[in-house]
């Protein structure tokens, strides 16, 4: 059986050890000194008056287990660096450091030296695994800097005034079955003094090249953004998230973009709930990207808005009762084939600038208030096979 203690400040675990419950000062926290050991924390939380330093640290550190812990009051609840084959399992955090609020926007690609406060942070870390944690109301939930194979599966970051799930230059990640829902803040522009909800605050945010993961049936209800991939820093540092699975999530209710994703390749995004948002789809200078049965219904602009875009495949969506228009592009766009989708409802169906070697095929358009497809007459669009069904007009020319 493992070793019973009392935590203590500034204790260093080296053995199996299960801690004794109870509420405990420790402003220095705990440290995690050998591997291949478990920590049981069940009924412990670890207190810090201050926002200052981490409540649960390791450096190095290879195949440990930590079960049960509560922690509140510190920069980081957690912070492993530089480890592999670690394992947060059913750990509560609350109170981790914030910055001010109304008046500071987000820095989506905040430098690692200069983190940003939050639940969970792990940097350097490989093949680990955050399961089952509470990590609502406070800045962030769980961020991965420089990370790979983290998976992070059943854990609650809602509520909090950052992002729920931040990756950083990380790669090849699971993240699936999470709720991360009401990540947002609000920011006064400093412009004309109006207040809304935005700073960049995400249920998911990726920047800095993070590649290769897949994020699964995860909510993002309510976010600044629902999901944001960010694959260009001001003012001209472009580093790309390509090659990522989006799939079953559930990004509705945001007053910007459902899902925003810009500057990145290859990506796909599958049965995604991007409704009732200002944009649906937000897909402003990225590449060879698919959208494929995703419900996009009720958004107030666009379901989906692509610029300076090309090489898409939007297939089997179905897209409705959106305030302004269904699908637009804008004349930097090239290569968007839009088959098998449904426009119903919407004021205008589809409206396409200037767009080259495009396609149009086997849609449905149906009740579209204004016209069903808007057009550049420059835009050179294939047309086949379309269903036109009660609109006030079916195809319009005219330029954008």
């Amino acid at each position: 059986m493992a070793n019973s203690q009392i935590p203590h400040d500034g204790m260093i675990i080296t053995e199996d050890i299960t801690l004794t419950p109870g509420i405990y000062i420790v402003p220095e926290g705990i440290r995690v000194g050998a591997d291949n050991i478990s920590i049981v924390a069940d009924g412990v939380t670890l207190i810090s008056q201050h926002q200052r330093g981490v409540g649960l640290s390791a450096q190095g550190r290879n195949g440990v287990t930590i079960h049960g812990l509560s922690i509140t009051g510190y920069a980081h609840g957690v912070h492993f660096d530089d480890c592999v084959h670690m394992r947060l399992e059913v750990v509560t955090i609350r109170g981790t450091a914030e910055i001010e609020g109304i008046d500071t926007f987000l820095n989506l690609w905040q430098p690692l030296e200069d983190v940003y406060g939050g639940a969970i942070l792990f940097s350097n870390v490989r093949d680990s695994t955050i399961q089952g944690c509470d990590l609502q109301h406070q800045m962030h939930g769980i961020q991965l800097y420089g990370c790979e194979r983290i998976t992070a599966t059943h854990n609650n970051a809602s509520f909090n005034s950052g992002w729920g799930v931040y990756l950083s230059a990380s790669g090849e990640c699971i993240i699936t079955d999470n709720q991360l829902d009401f990540c947002n803040r609000v920011y006064r522009r400093p412009d004309d003094g109006s207040i809304r909800v935005e700073a960049d605050a995400s249920g998911i945010v990726l920047v800095k090249g993070s590649c290769g993961s897949r994020f699964l049936r995860n909510s993002c209800l309510c976010g600044g953004d629902g999901i944001f991939i960010a694959g260009y820093q001001h003012p001209g540092d472009i580093q790309p998230c390509n090659d990522n699975l989006f799939e079953d999530n559930d990004c509705r209710l945001s007053p910007n973009n459902a899902i925003e994703s810009t500057f990145s390749r290859g990506n796909v995004f599958r049965r995604n709930d991007c409704s009732r948002s200002n944009y649906g789809f937000w897909m402003g200078f990225s590449w060879e990207n698919v959208l494929e049965d995703n419900l996009i219904e009720m958004n107030r602009f666009a379901g989906i808005a692509a610029e300076h875009a090309h090489d898409f495949i939007i297939k089997g969506n179905r897209v409705g009762f959106v305030g302004d228009t269904g699908a637009e592009t804008t004349e930097t766009c090239h290569q968007f084939n839009l088959h098998k989708n449904q426009f119903l409802d919407n004021r205008i169906g589809a409206m396409f600038g200037r767009v080259t070697k495009s396609s149009l095929i086997g849609n449905t358009f149906a009740h579209n208030v204004e016209m069903a497809v808007q057009r550049s007459p420059l835009a050179q669009i294939e047309l086949r096979d379309n269903e036109f069904h009660g609109n006030h007009a079916d195809l319009v020319e005219r330029e954008l």
